[in-house]
């Protein structure tokens, strides 16, 4: 382990002393002081970043560049200090700020394209080839985009066409059978018309190999859930493809109006899926399709902004019986959002103010087979909600202060669908919540207070509030039914959010520097209750969350030359309170928050300077609590081995999963103008671990790449 981190340093060091001798390049060094110039696409109201009193990071294009971004999941790992959990199979989602990550429901972070809906919460299957930037707005966003900003909003910007027609081509190759082709082409056909295409495939051709060491200490416990048979083992059936196909068209009508129309079709086939490390659900495969859709209609002047923006999304997914070619679709589902966003904005002196109404229909179907062809009942029946919105939020200007405040109205009509194998009837609901947030910031000197307050809500499905059905399973040869009632009276959750801090920026000490507090009251979790006709649903008591967050960064190589860039970075959220009180037998008891962890942080060394470029991250993977659901398969673990803290007892198996380090280097060199080359080592210490209990990730991975722009 020492052998191999001084090699590292002395490739890094070695690396640096030769870049320095080379000529530098202008333009060549990362501009990282200038990011708060961009304007934040999700403020819907064309605010600067400096501007705005919400916690918001920005993932720059160069920062894409130096990172592994095999797909966003990877890109944020590596980026933020976001809460994820990846499962081998193309599946990832995303949380934060103490709230759980899930595969089984919708996210409570947002995941937008130009702010408009990404079609899914699998960051695994959004490839980040085509992407600009990345905006990460921490905290509530439910006033400008309604339902699952309750953790924040991530926004995805695409690429646009620059002042001339310009491509470029790449192809990566590495460990595990990895391989990549990608290449993208924007034209500029006159001053008013632009376009462009891009195609990225990647695979993975080989199942890959567990890591083989671990940096942190590790107790007996902790290896037993690893499972010691896993270090340097085969993760089976983990092979995949992914692939992506982006257009886009801009036509500028005068210099007030333009249209835009984008489109993108994300498709995989056969994709492994590994159930687990001891594969105790069987070998499967799945399928992707995603198509998306979106247009917008835009006029502005120096004090009116309108748009007129409609989507549509389609996202299909076919799960099959195992993974032989006697295996069949024995799942499938397809997940449609469809609707638009309209707004107009004024702008009156240092006033700001934009009105809009959003529009949006969620429709979930599925189906379930026995055999090939042979249909049977879902796992839950077809169900739809109606979204109706009006909001508007004003922004206050004035020297050093900033201010903003808004106010959003949601309606929801539900409707399920009648299924006579679940016994479910035709059924409606609806419900109506209004949510505000405020927000403020003052500068004086270098310095920056910020705080802010909103509320979030996320919305239950349309079956968990209404409707009736029976589901079937089978598993070990016994077939089991339970009975599900929709609850009409079912409450949507609710979040409260506070935070305030302190931020310090200095472009000539190179410093960035940002500590803020947060406090989340989360009203009304959904969990299920257990009633003498069958499962409903029922809103719990309070959960508390509060922790604080660092964002920092420091070049000090502009204290060398003003064209180095040398940057110590770090950044980290820290849960101070994580716990739920749940109300059991009519006492009401507190426990730790489950799924969640208790750390999330990235640190690590940027280096540009010529044309040499390197990056050496850290990722710390903290604590999370999880139920032990492989005790059968882990029969080493004991109960004292569970966590019996927060509210739990050793009989309820509560396993506090260990916390991990990951590091990753690359390093790339620019030949030229048109021609560059990288390695990238991921998991460069070849860490054991994993993000979600039972699903070891891969270990050691090299991958090189050569791009030629054109």
């Amino acid at each position: 382990m020492r052998k191999l981190l001084l090699s590292v340093a002395v490739l890094t060091a070695g690396t640096s002393v030769f870049a320095a001798g080379l000529k530098p390049q202008d333009g060549d060094s990362i501009r990282s002081y200038q990011m708060n110039e961009v304007v934040v696409n999700a403020s819907r109201s064309g605010n600067l970043l400096k501007s705005i009193p919400q916690k918001v990071e920005i993932i720059s294009g160069s920062t894409l560049k130096a990172l592994p971004n095999d797909n966003l999941a990877e890109v944020l790992k590596r980026a933020t200090n976001l809460d994820i959990i990846q499962y081998p199979g193309l599946s990832a989602q995303v949380a934060m700020r103490g709230f759980s990550p899930s595969a089984h429901n919708r996210s409570v972070v947002l995941v937008l394209i130009n702010g408009e809906s990404a079609g899914t919460t699998n960051l695994a299957t959004i490839a980040v080839d085509n992407v600009e930037r990345i905006e990460v707005i921490k905290g509530p966003y439910a006033v400008l985009y309604g339902s699952d900003a309750m953790g924040g909003v991530i926004n995805i910007i695409t690429k646009k066409a620059g002042k001339k027609s310009q491509g470029s081509a790449s192809v990566e190759a590495g460990s595990f059978g990895y391989n990549k082709l990608g290449a993208n082409f924007t034209g500029v056909a006159n001053d008013k018309f632009s376009y462009g295409l891009s195609y990225s495939r990647q695979q993975q051709t080989k199942d890959y190999r567990i890591g083989q060491h671990n940096l942190l200490n590790m107790t007996e416990a902790d290896k037993l859930i690893l499972d010691k048979a896993s270090y340097g083992d085969a993760m089976d059936n983990t092979q995949y493809e992914l692939n992506v196909a982006n257009a886009f068209a801009d036509y500028k009508m005068n210099p007030q109006w333009k249209v835009r129309a984008e489109g993108s079709y994300t498709y995989a086939y056969d994709v492994e899926t590994a159930g687990n490390y001891w594969s105790s659900y069987g070998q499967s495969k799945k399928d992707v399709n995603r198509f998306n859709l979106y247009a917008s209609l835009e006029q502005q002047n120096a004090v009116n902004h309108f748009r007129f923006a409609p989507y549509y999304t389609n996202d299909k997914n076919p799960n099959y019986s195992d993974n032989t070619d006697a295996g069949f679709i024995n799942f499938t589902s397809s997940t449609k959002e469809y609707g638009y966003q309209l707004q107009d904005g004024y702008k009156f002196g240092n006033l700001n103010f934009t009105v809009g109404q959003d529009i949006k229909v969620y429709d979930y179907t599925s189906n379930n087979y026995s055999a090939k062809g042979v249909e049977t009942a879902p796992y839950k029946p077809d169900n739809r909600f109606t979204n109706i919105a009006l909001f508007g939020q004003a922004v206050y200007n004035w020297n050093d202060l900033n201010v903003n405040a808004g106010l959003r109205y949601d309606r929801f009509n539900y409707h399920i669908d009648a299924n006579a194998a679940l016994n479910a009837p035709d059924a409606n609901a609806h419900y109506n919540t209004v949510n505000p947030s405020v927000g403020a910031q003052y500068a004086f000197w270098n310095f920056k207070a910020h705080a802010s307050y909103g509320t979030a809500f996320y919305v239950p499905d349309a079956y968990q509030m209404s409707g009736k059905y029976t589901m079937k399973y089978t598993y070990g040869g016994v077939t089991y039914s339970t009975d599900y009632i929709g609850n009409p009276n079912l409450k949507p959750e609710k979040s409260r959010t506070t935070d305030f801090g302190l931020s310090y920026t200095s472009a000539d000490a190179g410093l960035k520097l940002d500590v803020t507090y947060f406090h989340t009251l989360y009203d009304n979790k959904i969990v299920n209750q257990y009633v003498a006709a069958g499962t409903t649903f029922t809103n719990a008591n309070q959960s508390t969350m509060n922790g604080l967050e660092l964002v920092s960064a420091f070049n000090f190589g502009k204290f060398i030359s003003p064209k180095l860039l040398l940057e110590a970075y770090a950044n980290f959220t820290w849960m101070l309170k994580n716990d739920f009180t749940q109300t059991v037998s009519g006492v009401v008891k507190t426990y730790d928050m489950q799924f969640a962890r208790n750390t999330n942080g990235n640190f690590g060394l940027n280096y540009q300077y010529g044309k040499v470029n390197m990056r050496l991250n850290g990722r710390l993977i903290g604590t999370r609590l999880e139920k032990d659901n492989f005790s059968y398969l882990r029969p080493g673990i004991k109960s004292t081995d569970y966590y019996t803290q927060g509210g739990y007892a050793a009989s309820d198996k509560m396993l506090q999963l260990p916390a991990y380090m990951v590091f990753d280097y690359s390093i790339g060199y620019a030949y030229s103008q048109k021609v560059n080359f990288g390695i990238t080592a991921s998991n460069l210490l070849d860490e054991n671990y994993t993000e979600k209990d039972g699903y070891n990730m891969p270990g050691r991975s090299i991958v090189a790449k050569l791009s030629y722009a054109f």
